[in-house]
């Protein structure tokens, strides 16, 4: 019976049943067991507890129960209880586990968790309804996992499954003059695993209570009497990922619901589990709840008796349980038309509708056909049969063109943590149509609720658009403007699904990105989310960043269409058609990392925000904080590919594309000098303040040679970018130094021979053997693809990156340290398009730190320099200090420089344009001005790098000067091509020049 205890004033009197086995215990009297009231203890763990025995009269007496429960243990364990679990995998069970069993998912971690307890203390694990296969799955489960296996359980006989000759002992077996709860008690008492069931189907709150509740009691008095803690460990085994329904109908009152089914509809779902199997739909799974330590449980409660506290333990493991459910199973959820009239109904709805209606002359019945259009437009119709056709479906195309799915497991049990107690709302990057796809997948397979996935209207073309409603997309259009209605059904909407239960994903990013950064964020949906909070509707909302990277993406032909100038291409039937050969082709891994949750609530007071009433520039201001702190945390946890790694050393290698005509050299670099430089980087990765996430392969291969680059970093080896002289003469042999950086590189020599085997595969790299040595070569037309890898992790070498490249701008030995700060914050500010920096992070503190690290490096000299003061302009702290640089100049350095050696050229070529252009121009056409001239440029050598021919960089170099206000914008249609601008009267040609020469200085 599943009751709360809120109040402890006065007690619910126990069952007659549970008050006499209260009173059996030594030492507790009737009265004291009902009267005591629980308060938070504040008393020592050791302290004996009012109900303890204390007297020696008491001890004495305890130690004769303790006695005789041992003598009952040893002889169930003789001879073992009806009830319990199998010590052997007998015919029978090895043939219905290899039926019904074997596809039930069980994870890692639960097997883990399970023998962390059978550690820490004795397990009892509880069911909440009584099921006998269920029980026969877990005895499978624990033989085959080595995991204690329960010696009683209360309503469950295993005799027949032992064989006929136990079925026949079974008959004229005496049956034991113990009652059933004692057999627990006793065996639990001498640390055997015990289960139990907390409910029957289909029977009611008080035959529920009765049938488990002495057993519960009897629990308590087990703890009391035993040295060592009982875990309890609530476990649910979902068979179909169905949630039971709101309103039972007739067949559910017949039959059961899903989640508490009677024989008739068990029977049907393990035949239902059986042939989905085959198909891998709906796989079943195993989820551990909180396991509760009834040691620390009592301690809760110092002066409740044994009924009590039975009571308060039931309350609690029919709360985990629920808990359990609601994160893996979801709401119910509301079918669109009951959803549409309550949506209809509410205030702000009711008011919007006769505003409209009465500002146009209308009848507000046109206006609220008007919000059902809307409605239907938005919403989507989720359904669980799709969702397993879904994951059935997506099953096949990632075995076909992934080689794997590497999932970051501790992060995703954060977020099902989240999801206990709040709203979750997931923001994925964006780089693929495969986003859509993969936390939808993700969430179901790993026992959560499928979220509902903001998708653009563009993607609600016939006929995947009802498909993505049933899987739970949810369609928004691009832009609200001019639309009065339209965000209020929108915002309605959100809140109405966040209220049921369901988890939201967006796109923060807006919409896909072309070069492999992430995008700065538009502000429109989690504006929405944020008010939905605001509204004091959602209790706690919490924000998930997500980032999902690709070794190979699909649409990257189209992507660098795209950069070059082409126009995107629009979504329809004929893409999807396209599709079979896609599935011909491999794309790498995958791979999902989680940054911690991010609470709303906790945010706003962060900014001493109001909860319920922000002002119009509060909720402004933290809205655009806020996304950027999850551009900002979506970077941070981007996993290290092996593609990345290899793509950033094959780009800095640009001075060898032209090979040497007159050695016969290969136009290329060398497999030993490759690896070094991917070892070099690979050392900067691990070795940041807070280490970058590096995929399994790359971590596999480093651990093999974990022993060997310990004994360097001893002996005070340091990572070294290999230098002008090698790289000059392309030595393809092994590095006699043997450095860390060489070591490495062979850690994971494997592991980058396949990355570059998928760029070979797709004629990005050429690879041409000469003898026994082997060289890599990056055909221009290719540059922008690798690029878009390489930005999938340069995030993590930016401020290096800025200084780096202001350092080379002197082209000298000894800089001021002051002009070097200011260069560096030119270069901060220049690219703000481009990166998210750290929130609250001052610059001159940022800029300190990297500038220690590379004098630590050995890269540079600070002379006269004590650091900042706390009430001293940091402008003042650098003035007379000096940076002196090696001579030669350092190779790590130009290779930070040429990370953004291109953007520069980008960010000049487009200043140049706008210096030269009519009094009013179009964006869009100075843009393809812009790719025809840097096209040109790059011909005739001007432009160093293919890569800085690129579509977006252009855009963001204009949203930069508009930023800046040396540009202004002069109309605007409703299409970005409408855009125009002209040069603000600040501007004259001599200062746009003057800012063209600037960025030229820095290549």
């Amino acid at each position: 019976m599943d009751r709360e205890i809120q109040n402890y004033e006065k007690d619910p009197q126990p069952s007659e049943e549970v008050a006499r086995a209260d009173a059996a215990e030594p030492g507790v009297s009737e009265s004291e067991s009902v009267t005591k009231k629980p308060r938070e203890s504040t008393l020592p763990a050791d302290l004996p507890r009012l109900d303890e025995e204390s007297e020696v009269t008491q001890t004495s007496e305890l130690e004769v129960v303790r006695t005789e429960h041992a003598a009952l243990a040893a002889r169930l364990l003789e001879r073992p209880h009806k009830s319990a679990m199998l010590r052997v995998t007998g015919r029978l069970l090895r043939l219905i586990g290899s039926i019904l069993f074997t596809h039930v998912l069980f994870g890692q971690r639960n097997r883990d968790n399970l023998r962390d307890v059978a550690e820490t203390g004795t397990p009892v694990y509880v069911m909440q309804s009584r099921s006998f296969l269920d029980y026969l799955y877990f005895n499978y489960l624990f033989l085959k996992n080595d995991l204690p296996l329960a010696q009683y359980a209360n309503g469950v006989n295993t005799n027949w499954v032992r064989g006929p000759f136990a079925w026949l002992k079974q008959l004229f077996r005496r049956k034991p003059a113990e009652a059933p709860e004692l057999c627990m008690q006793a065996l639990v008492e001498n640390n055997q695993a015990a289960f139990l069931f907390l409910e029957e189907s289909k029977k009611g709150a008080e035959e529920n209570y009765e049938f488990s509740q002495k057993y519960l009691t009897r629990l308590i008095h087990a703890q009391k009497h035993s040295a060592r803690p009982i875990i309890v460990v609530p476990l649910l085994l979902v068979w179909e990922k169905r949630p039971d329904p709101k309103r039972a109908g007739l067949i559910q009152e017949v039959f059961g619901t899903p989640q508490r089914p009677g024989f008739f509809r068990k029977f049907l779902s393990f035949f239902q589990t059986f042939w989905q199997s085959f198909f891998k739909i709906g796989q079943p799974m195993v989820q551990i709840s909180t396991t509760l330590n009834l040691e620390s449980f009592l301690r809760e409660y110092p002066h409740a008796g044994s009924a009590d506290a039975s009571e308060l333990l039931r309350a609690r493991l029919l709360n985990y349980l629920e808990r359990e459910r609601s994160v893996i199973l979801g709401p119910t959820g509301e079918a669109p038309e009951v959803l549409y009239k309550q949506m209809i109904n509410r205030p702000a709805l009711i008011e919007a509708v006769r505003e409209m209606a009465a500002e146009e002359g209308v009848d507000e019945a046109v206006i609220r056909e008007r919000v059902r259009e809307q409605f239907d437009e938005i919403a989507a119709s989720p359904s669980p049969l799709m969702l397993k056709i879904w994951a059935s479906v997506l099953s096949f195309v990632w075995y076909r063109i992934y080689d794997g799915l590497d999932l970051d497991t501790e992060g995703l049990e954060k977020v099902k943590e989240a999801a206990r107690d709040s709203s979750i709302v997931l923001i994925p990057s964006h780089k693929s149509h495969v986003d859509y796809l993969v936390m939808s997948y993700i969430m179901y397979n790993y026992g959560m609720v499928t979220p509902l996935v903001a998708a653009g209207v563009n993607l609600s073309f016939w006929p995947m658009g009802p498909l993505f409603r049933w899987a739970g997309g949810f369609f928004i259009r691009r832009t609200f403007r001019g639309e009065k209605l339209y965000p209020l059904v929108f915002r309605e909407y959100l809140i109405s699904q966040m209220e049921e239960g369901y988890p939201i994903e967006f796109f923060i990013e807006g919409t896909r990105s072309r070069t492999g950064k992430l995008i700065k964020p538009k502000y429109g949906m989690l504006e929405m989310i944020i008010r939905a909070y605001t509204s004091g509707r959602i209790d706690s909302l919490k924000l998930v960043p997500i980032s999902v990277g690709y070794e190979r993406i699909i649409e990257e032909r189209s992507y660098r269409r795209e950069l070059l100038g082409g126009e995107k291409q629009k979504e329809g039937i004929t893409g999807l058609l396209k599709t079979p050969k896609f599935l011909t082709s491999k794309y790498g891994r995958l791979y999902i990392e989680f940054g911690d949750p991010i609470s709303l609530g906790d945010y706003l007071d962060l900014y001493e925000i109001d909860h319920l009433r922000p002002s119009d520039e509060d909720m402004d201001a933290v809205t655009v904080r806020l996304a950027h702190r999850i551009i900002y945390e979506i970077n941070h946890v981007a996993t290290v590919t092996p593609t990345a790694l290899a793509a950033m050393a094959l780009l800095s290698n640009i001075s060898l594309k032209d090979g040497d005509a007159d050695s016969g050299q290969p136009a290329g670099i060398s497999r030993r000098l490759l690896l070094d430089e991917v070892g070099f980087i690979l050392h900067l990765l691990i070795n940041r303040e807070e280490p970058a996430r590096i995929s399994g392969t790359l971590t596999e291969g480093l651990e093999e040679f974990d022993a060997q680059l310990a004994a360097l970093r001893s002996a005070g080896a340091r990572a070294r970018w290999p230098s002008l002289d090698k790289l000059s003469g392309n030595d393809s042999r092994p590095s006699a130094a043997g450095g860390l950086e060489s070591v490495m590189g062979d850690a994971v020599e494997s592991v980058i021979e396949e990355a570059i085997g998928l760029f070979t595969d797709n004629k990005q790299v050429r690879v041409e053997r000469v003898g026994d040595d082997v060289f890599y070569s990056v055909p221009e037309e290719s540059r922008p693809e690798l690029a878009y890898y390489r930005n999938n992790i340069v995030h993590y070498f930016v401020a290096q990156a800025l200084l780096a490249s202001a350092v080379r701008k002197f082209k000298a030995t000894d800089i001021s340290m002051a002009e070097l700060m200011e260069e560096t914050r030119f270069l901060s500010k220049l690219f703000k398009f481009e990166w998210i920096y750290e929130e609250r992070a001052q610059f001159e503190n940022v800029f300190l730190r990297t500038l220690r690290g590379f004098e630590a490096a050995g890269w540079v000299e600070v002379e006269g320099f004590d650091g900042f003061k706390d009430d001293q302009d940091p402008r003042e702290a650098v003035v007379g200090a000096r940076v002196r640089i090696p001579d030669p100049f350092p190779a790590e350095l130009n290779f930070f420089a040429r990370l953004v050696a291109s953007l520069l050229e980008a960010y000049a070529l487009v200043v140049e344009m706008v210096a030269q252009s009519e009094a009013r121009w179009e964006r869009d056409a100075l843009i393809k001005k812009a790719l025809k001239k840097s096209r040109a440029d790059y011909a005739a050598g001007q432009i160093f790098y293919y890569e800085s021919i690129s579509k977006p960089t252009f855009k963001n170099a204009v949203r930069l000067l508009d930023d800046w206000a040396a540009i202004e914008k002069i109309s605007v249609g409703k299409k970005a091509s409408a855009l125009a601008y002209s040069p603000s009267e600040d501007w004259d040609r001599a200062r746009f020049d003057a800012l063209t020469g600037r960025l030229r200085s820095f290549l």
